[in-house]
């Protein structure tokens, strides 16, 4: 089996995307018209963009959809840049969506992403059982929750940290539950919650089939401090072509989750270069509608609106954009934008 991908090390932007409720049968086969969609707005020639390419980047996002996600690693959080990003997503008429990862991109997501100056009030005992970093934690949070956005995730993909260090990942849900609390009481309609890597989830599933009740646990730990189910998903790392997704891909997760609970699919890709192709990209979009129908999901985000060149990437993640570096548009920006 492939290892945990690591994902972004950069601050993303995505407009959020079409909702599909059990409901929609017909609007949702025909497009993603009826209602949230949209794009990680990652700008051209990213990370050497130049302002005016952001301003186009946001122009584009905002024909695509009317959500803004940002997700900052911790150790990178930056407030100034935090309440820029905002009030451009605002002024663009973009409903923002938080995300503050306290896990590495590297690693397999299974390390702490501390500031420089919570590791050395830490020491030795990196931890999220360490009380200096419980309360940095803690006031970050905050420090974000007294933005008021609308949506907060406070973890990104961290069923990776239950897969290799359940000990962290049980002193991060303990954690994360007074971080919960903390948020609620400067800003009570910010909808908190964590995301979670959906192929891997599968992935356990499929090892042990007759162990699907514990595997939910991964996501019931967080309950009820959790306003929402948020998954991301690259499945062309596991399955060849999109036709190769059963039909029960995404709809599987009501093994886990409540019928009443709302999904927020934070990311969602597939290639261009690596493991896809523009075709395959344009065709797994295509598939998503039907793929998304018995799905109470509420947001659905494109991870990426441009390509980017970041070294850490690779083929695959570096070209999940539904244009080129140079602004060509794919196939897939019309797919997605229908």
């Amino acid at each position: 089996m492939a290892k945990p991908i690591a994902r972004r090390s950069f601050l993303v932007m995505s407009a959020g995307s079409a909702a599909f409720l059990p409901g929609c049968r017909q609007a949702a086969e025909a497009s993603f018209a009826p209602a949230k969609r949209g794009v990680a707005v990652t700008p051209r020639n990213f990370p050497l963009h130049t302002p005016g390419d952001v301003e186009n980047a946001f122009a584009l996002a905002r024909d695509l959809g009317d959500h803004a996600v940002f997700i900052f690693q911790w150790h990178a959080l930056n407030l100034d840049v935090v309440k820029v990003l905002l009030e451009k997503s605002r002024r663009a008429g973009l409903t923002p969506i938080l995300g503050l990862s306290p896990t590495t991109l590297g690693q397999g997501r299974k390390e702490l992403d501390l500031p420089e100056d919570v590791r050395r009030k830490a020491g030795a005992a990196i931890s999220f059982s360490n009380p200096a970093i419980r309360a940095a934690f803690r006031e970050a949070a905050r420090d974000l929750a007294r933005l008021r956005p609308p949506y907060l995730c406070l973890a990104t993909e961290i069923n990776f940290l239950a897969m290799q260090r359940l000990d962290e990942f049980l002193h991060f849900a303990s954690l994360y539950k007074q971080a919960y609390r903390d948020v609620k009481r400067l800003s009570q309609a910010t909808k908190v919650f964590v995301s979670f890597q959906w192929e891997w989830m599968r992935i356990v599933d499929a090892r042990e089939m007759h162990k699907i009740a514990e595997h939910s646990k991964v996501i019931d730990i967080f309950r009820p401090e959790l306003d929402l189910v948020a998954l991301t998903s690259y499945p062309s790392a596991f399955h060849h072509k999109p036709p190769d997704l059963v039909a029960d891909y995404y709809s599987w997760v009501y093994r886990h989750i409540r019928a009443n609970d709302e999904v927020l699919l934070m990311e969602v890709g597939w290639p261009t270069g690596g493991s896809g192709s523009e075709r395959e990209q344009a065709a797994f979009i295509e598939r998503l509608p039907r793929l998304l129908l018995q799905v109470n999901v509420s947001v659905v985000a494109w991870a990426l609106l441009h390509d980017v060149a970041l070294a850490e990437f690779g083929a695959d993640l570096n070209s999940v954009g539904l244009l080129t570096r140079d602004g060509r548009k794919k196939p897939g920006f019309e797919a997605f934008g229908r």
